[in-house]
């Protein structure tokens, strides 16, 4: 088996760190390459902790010292620059801003992917394949992501609800959950006390909650079922959404695999009445 990550060892273990270890865990979530270009001093510095914390810190990672992590992060056991740009694509981007904000991106998909366990993407799949009803949740900033999963689950399931929904309240959509359903919780980047209070709900209404969020998001058994973080850094102005929605499209596509035929005639019939209705515009516009 591949040896973890620092980013996994980190995310393995976050509810269990101290609020100076979340410091650290928090800078290097977001700043991978820190490790690799800097002293131990200087990160502890910059995460505003103890020199000596920042030893407890990796050997509570399994590293024999802090020098190990840093080496392992030079020799690209763990990630520690850029992820290049696929083979000849590079050139064919140029090195402008451009090339910068797409090496970015794929920096974001392959650490995000390299976090992600399958065990617990199983256990997201298997809740959402087992569900009467799918609820897919998602305010503010998260609300186009939300509004892009739904869009794809309805493809395949029946019974999906969306919150919030423009001038309906909240808490009576919600009053219709059930043991027997499964939630998408939306909550990267801006998080509200509106998600925090619709999860906390649902679990204690029994249902399986599953949480898409970024490198930062703590997730809890109060709150979540299953967390799945995605690596969200920009290099600009705006975080990234690659990430998160690379994975929303694999657990839908997972989720239509695991349910089979069914998902494949409603998809058919769906396709049907397009074509009945003569909705689709053949070739181009």
């Amino acid at each position: 088996m591949a040896e973890a990550t620092l980013s996994q060892r980190m995310l393995e273990n976050y509810d269990d760190f101290t609020r100076q270890e979340r410091r650290l865990a928090d800078l290097l979530l977001e700043n991978p390459d820190l490790l690799g270009l800097n002293s131990a001093t200087e990160i502890s510095a910059k995460a505003v902790v103890s020199k000596a914390t920042t030893a407890r810190f990796f050997r509570r990672l399994g590293y024999a010292s802090f020098k190990t992590a840093q080496k392992k992060a030079r020799d690209g056991t763990a990630p520690s620059t850029a992820a290049p740009l696929p083979k000849g694509l590079e050139r064919r981007v140029g090195r402008g801003q451009l090339a910068d904000h797409l090496a970015g991106d794929v920096q974001n998909l392959v650490r995000s992917i390299e976090a992600l366990r399958s065990d617990e993407l199983d256990l997201a799949i298997q809740s959402l394949s087992r569900a009467e009803k799918l609820w897919v949740v998602g305010f503010g900033d998260n609300y186009p992501l939300a509004h892009f999963a739904r869009a794809l689950l309805i493809r395949i399931k029946a019974d999906i609800r969306m919150i919030p929904i423009g001038g309906f309240s909240v808490p009576e959509e919600f009053a219709s959950i059930q043991p027997t359903d499964a939630m998408i919780a939306l909550g990267v980047g801006r998080k509200t006390r509106s998600l925090r209070s619709l999860m906390r709900s649902a679990i204690h209404a029994g249902a399986q909650v599953i949480y898409l969020t970024d490198q930062a998001g703590r997730g809890s058994t109060e709150v979540a079922t299953v967390t799945l973080r995605c690596r969200t850094r920009g290099v600009s102005v705006y975080e990234s959404v690659v990430a998160p929605v690379s994975v929303i499209t694999y657990l839908c596509s997972a989720l239509a695999l695991r349910i089979g035929q069914s998902a494949i005639e409603r998809m058919h019939f769906i396709e049907n009445i397009h074509e009945e209705w003569g909705d689709l515009v053949p070739g181009d516009l």
